[in-house]
C-alpha cells in the first residue's frame, strides 16, 4: 500500500512538472508556480503533509501571489483537521488575518475560523474579539452579521453573560435572512432563558418554533427535547414524558431518550436550592425552580 501511494504521488509530481512547463512557456515564475502545482496535486490526492510543505514554500516564495488566500486556507484546514494541530492553525490564521486586514471580504472567513479555533481552545474572550472583528468587516452582509452575532451570543452565555447573549440573539432573530437561521437563533435564545431558569420565556419561544411549518427537522427535535426540560422543571411530568416519547423515532441517539424517561422527575431542585445550607432562606426565584440536572443533561445529550 505504501509503495502504491508513493507511485501515485510520483505521478502527481510528474503532472505538476508538466503544469510548470506550461506555465514557463507563458512566462510565469517557475518557483512559485511549481510549488503551487505540487501543493494542489498533493492536496487533491490526499498527500496532506506534502501539500503542507509545498503551500508553505509557495507563501515564502511569492509574497504578492494571487493564490495566497488559497494557501493560507488549505494550510489551516490541514493543520486543524488532518494533522490535529490547532495551535499551528491558530498561528497561521493570526498571520493571515494581519495580511488581509485591508481586504475585509477576504478577511471575514479567516477571522470567523480564527474565532472557532479560539473557542475550541477555551479562549472565549479571544473568540469574541475575532467574531467582533467579523461584525466590523461584514460590509452590510446580513447573513454574515447574524452568523457572527450568534457565535458571540453562545460564547457570552458560556462566560455567564446571559444578558448580552439575549440581546445578540434577539437581534439575530430580527435580522435572520431565512427561516433556517431564524429558528436556530430562536432555539439558542430559548436555551439561554432555560439556563437562566426563566422557563416561561423559554417555553413560549420553543412553542413558536414547533408551530412554524418551515422549522428544520433537527431544530424541531432539539426544541422538543428542550421543551420537555421546561415542563419537567415546572413539575408537569406527564407533558414532559409525552414530548420525550414523541422523540423516540427521531432523536439521533434513542438511548438518551430512554435514559431521560427513566430519570424523569427524580431531581426537582434548582441549582440555587441545591446549594442551600441548613437554616438558609429559600431564594427569591423559587417559582422557577426545576431539575438541577436539566442543564447538565442537555449539554451531555448534544
Amino acid at each position: 500500500m505504501t509503495n502504491s501511494r508513493s507511485f501515485l504521488f510520483a505521478c502527481a509530481l510528474v503532472l505538476a512538472a508538466q503544469l510548470l512547463l506550461t506555465a514557463c512557456d507563458r512566462g510565469a515564475a517557475s518557483g512559485p508556480a511549481l510549488d503551487l502545482a505540487i501543493a494542489r496535486e498533493a492536496y487533491s490526492g490526499g498527500y496532506f503533509l506534502e501539500a503542507e510543505t509545498a503551500y508553505e514554500r509557495y507563501l515564502q516564495s511569492d509574497p504578492q501571489g494571487k493564490y495566497r488566500l488559497e494557501a493560507w486556507t488549505r494550510l489551516v484546514e490541514i493543520c486543524a483537521g488532518m494533522k490535529g494541530d490547532p495551535d499551528k492553525a491558530v498561528t497561521l490564521l493570526e498571520t493571515a488575518t494581519l495580511e488581509y486586514g485591508a481586504r475585509p471580504k477576504d478577511n471575514w472567513p479567516l477571522l470567523f475560523r480564527l474565532g472557532e479555533l479560539y473557542e475550541q481552545q477555551g479562549q472565549r474572550k479571544k473568540a469574541l474579539d475575532a467574531w467582533g472583528r467579523c461584525l466590523d468587516t461584514a460590509g452590510g452582509d446580513t447573513a454574515k452579521t447574524v452568523q457572527a452575532q450568534m457565535r458571540m451570543a453562545i460564547a457570552d452565555r458560556a462566560l455567564g453573560k446571559a444578558d448580552l447573549a439575549v440581546d445578540l440573539l434577539t437581534q439575530s432573530i430580527k435580522q435572520a435572512p431565512d427561516m433556517d437561521t431564524k429558528s436556530r437563533a430562536m432555539y439558542e435564545l430559548a436555551q439561554t432563558y432555560g439556563m437562566s431558569w426563566n422557563w416561561p420565556k423559554a417555553k413560549g419561544i420553543l412553542e413558536e418554533i414547533l408551530a412554524a411549518e418551515k422549522t428544520p427537522q433537527d431544530v424541531r427535535v432539539m426544541s422538543t427535547y428542550l421543551l420537555a426540560d421546561a415542563y419537567e422543571a415546572e413539575r408537569n411530568l406527564p407533558k414532559a414524558r409525552e414530548l420525550l416519547l414523541s422523540l423516540k423515532e427521531t432523536y439521533p441517539n434513542p438511548e438518551v431518550i430512554i435514559a431521560r424517561l427513566g430519570s424523569l422527575g427524580q431531581h426537582n431542585e434548582s441549582p440555587a436550592v441545591a446549594q442551600l445550607q441548613p437554616g438558609d432562606s429559600p431564594p427569591p426565584d423559587m417559582e422557577h425552580a426545576g431539575s438541577a440536572d436539566v442543564k447538565r443533561r442537555r449539554v451531555s445529550a448534544k
